[in-house]
């Protein structure tokens, strides 16, 4: 048998990242198994370091403006020198322009011709759709059944084929594999999170960030599959090791946090919470070995400090920023409970996307009311033949200075014994755990078997946590 010739793949030559390439019959004659993605192998993972952040950044700059570094309005209240960079404002709401550009960008002339496939949440699927249009690539993405019709006519107004597959990002990747395998096998599978190019074109808001700040202490960064922390990192570590580089991660969804502690990804179950963007059963290949000797800290966030972060980013920040653009907040919302050592640093938070429409802000915005103590929802019980209770109970919101924001009555017409009754919500609007707590046990107390609590507002908070195998 001949000797193999080991010459660099052309798809990896912009990175100097040469890959064996094996010549004999015995080896081209043996495709790729089904769902094999070249750019992000388990067996031969890629590091993305400084120098693929620079040629990113040194091409990409002309044709992206950097974002703002804003600074907090509320340094005292966190005692520290916060900072959000927001990648919210591109043309498709979130970071992901930058790696989808590139991406594009680095194809070669047969891989434009063919197209490309990808599978995604949403945000990912949006840039590359919109990029797709502006290079001419013909662009495919596969997203789950369960995504936003605003999702889809967004990405099928920039051109893209969209095809609704599965109820995850890894069911609809393997839809993605399946019409690359009906194309006959030549069309591109661009990662959202782990693709090369992707990761080091994410790298460019560390860039963005030592310019802006160069003081820097602690940069904080949302995490999924992780392409965006492992770019950043690879820069920032490079070029002021001293930085601190903390990533967010749900706590419903902490694939990379697992990937750390077990040393190497695997597949986990990703519950979706808030910060969807962020739901990833599985970290990415080169995103995990890229970053993780260069993460400091993993914090993963309950969805009631998510929450209260998106509260907090509007109300006090005046800025809009979905679940997974915030989930960096909502890290140090638990101050002092976790991260105490940034106390007077210089942080900056990486406010990642914005893309939630007005159905999910509302609820988010609830949710983060009633995490603070500012809202809770009550059910009372009016029974016919009875003295109805209703007045009673309302002069006594009204006498501790609450607001009543809506009510709405249902009757039970499925249970006998109910048939005489007729139940009322009433959410209501205090102006913290006291004045709630104080309405609660009042009404519990003079108005015994009446009225019903949720938990949202009573129940005890969940901290976040640092991952014990970080510290």
């Amino acid at each position: 048998m001949a000797a193999a010739c080991k010459t660099p793949l052309d798809h990896l030559a912009p990175y100097g990242l040469g890959v064996a390439a094996s010549r004999c019959d015995s080896c081209i004659a043996q495709p790729p198994p089904f769902g094999y993605d070249r750019y992000s192998d388990p067996k031969n993972p890629k590091t993305i370091d400084y120098n693929h952040v620079k040629k990113a950044n040194d091409m990409l700059k002309h044709f992206v403006h950097a974002t703002p570094l804003l600074k907090s309005k509320f340094c005292k209240k966190f005692k520290m020198s916060l900072h959000f960079k927001i990648e919210t404002r591109h043309i498709t709401g979130s970071f992901h322009e930058r790696s989808a550009m590139y991406a594009l960008i680095q194809l070669s002339p047969e891989q434009r011709l063919y197209g490309v496939f990808t599978a995604s949440v949403g945000n990912w699927a949006m840039a590359l759709a919109r990029q797709g249009q502006v290079y001419k690539v013909r662009v495919t993405v596969v997203l789950p059944e369960h995504t936003r019709q605003s999702v889809v006519d967004r990405c099928q107004d920039y051109g893209a084929t969209v095809v609704l597959s599965g109820d995850n990002v890894e069911e609809a990747r393997t839809r993605a594999f399946k019409l690359i395998a009906e194309q006959g096998r030549v069309g591109t599978y661009l990662n959202g999170y782990d693709h090369p190019n992707v990761i080091a074109a994410a790298g460019c808001i560390g860039v963005e960030i030592l310019k802006q700040l160069p003081e820097t202490d602690v940069i904080i960064v949302p995490v999924g599959g992780g392409g965006l922390i492992a770019g950043i990192a690879s820069y920032v570590k490079h070029v002021k090791p001293n930085v601190l580089i903390y990533g967010a991660e749900p706590g419903k969804s902490c694939c990379f946090a697992k990937a750390l502690d077990n040393e190497r990804p695997y597949k986990t179950a990703a519950e979706r919470g808030l910060a969807a963007s962020l739901t990833v059963p599985k970290a990415g290949e080169n995103a995990f070995h890229t970053a993780r000797s260069l993460i400091d800290k993993m914090v993963l966030v309950h969805d009631d400090w998510t929450a209260r972060a998106i509260l907090h980013l509007i109300e006090e920040e005046g800025i809009v920023a979905e679940g997974a653009g915030a989930i960096s907040l909502g890290a140090l919302l638990n101050i002092p409970n976790i991260l105490p050592e940034l106390k007077h640093k210089k942080v900056v938070c990486v406010v990642s996307g914005a893309n939630i429409d007005t159905w999910h802000l509302r609820r988010a915005i609830d949710y983060g009311k009633a995490a603070e103590g500012r809202m809770f929802t009550m059910t009372l019980r009016s029974t016919l033949g009875r003295e109805d209770p209703r007045n009673k109970i309302l002069r006594v919101i009204k006498y501790l200075q609450a607001n009543v924001i809506t009510t709405g009555v249902e009757q039970e017409w499925l249970d006998d014994s109910k048939l005489l009754d007729t139940y009322i919500s009433v959410v209501c609007e205090t102006k913290n755990f006291i004045q709630a707590n104080t309405i609660k046990n009042l009404i519990v107390k003079f108005f015994p078997n009446v009225c019903e609590f949720t938990d949202d507002t009573f129940s005890l908070r969940n901290k976040c946590f640092c991952f014990p195998g970080l510290h």
